[in-house]
């Protein structure tokens, strides 16, 4: 499940990197939600933080100040009711 103003994912093969990113993106004001990563992005047990559009830039600045290497970061793209994931260089 996405909600609409979920733009961006970030992707983790680490449930600690995921829990890690999530407290500290909620530290510095970044609305986000932390799931499992959608099939379509990562086949394995892997999980993923949504987050909104204007969040972007510095959701990537926090996570390379902290050192947390990221397995993809991708946009939904919604196509009515279908959703496609476009991996996204940062």
């Amino acid at each position: 499940m996405v909600y609409d103003n979920e733009k961006y994912l970030f992707v983790f093969t680490s449930n600690y990197h995921g829990y890690y990113i999530e407290e500290l993106f909620r530290r510095n004001g970044i609305k986000n939600t932390f799931r499992k990563a959608p099939r379509a992005v990562a086949k394995s047990c892997h999980t993923a933080i949504y987050i909104q559009q204007p969040d972007l830039q510095k959701a990537v600045n926090l996570i390379r100040q902290a050192k947390i290497s990221v397995q993809g970061v991708f946009e939904i793209i919604r196509i009515g009711h279908v959703l496609d994931y476009k991996k996204v260089k940062v």
